[in-house]
């Protein structure tokens, strides 16, 4: 009987492990969706608006200007905006993420109209924007995340 150098099961174990391995460095798994321009572009143009809003607000936040009523335009705009945006995360495959930061900026938003109703101060409006911008950049940095991000085909 004609011995072999390697016992058989090693050989039925090492023949599937080295063309795991081959398969395996010519495909990548992806774990989150793609970078989305109209999402960067959107949450942008959206952090602007805020923080012309918010500008606004601060000098006018204590007169009758400041009111709430005369500011329900901007929510309802702004709601509008989020909505949007959140349909648009919601569809794209692999970005519960962006989807959940999106959520959490329109519970913001949200809050900050709450606020509003009472009546605003300075004080308040700092703390509100620096909530509002945290959750702005967390958003667009993953997306810049994404693009950095070779894809598979």
């Amino acid at each position: 009987m004609k011995t072999s150098r390697y016992p058989q099961p090693a050989l039925s174990l090492l023949c599937p492990m080295i063309l795991s391995l081959a398969l395996a460095g010519c495909m990548s798994v992806q774990l989150i969706a793609d970078y989305d321009q109209k999402i960067d572009d959107g949450v942008t143009a959206l952090q602007k608006k805020t923080e012309t809003f918010l500008v606004a607000l601060e000098r006018t936040c204590e007169t009758r200007e400041g009111v709430y009523a005369r500011h329900v335009p901007f929510y309802d705009e702004v709601k509008v905006d989020l909505a949007a945006l959140q349909v648009r995360a919601d569809a794209i495959a692999r970005n519960s993420l962006t989807s959940q930061q999106i959520q959490s900026l329109r519970d913001s938003i949200a809050k900050m109209e709450a606020q509003h109703k009472q009546g605003l101060r300075p004080i308040v409006i700092a703390e509100t924007r620096k909530i509002l911008n945290s959750e702005f950049t967390a958003i667009l940095a993953l997306e810049v995340a994404k693009k950095k991000t070779p894809t598979s085909k």
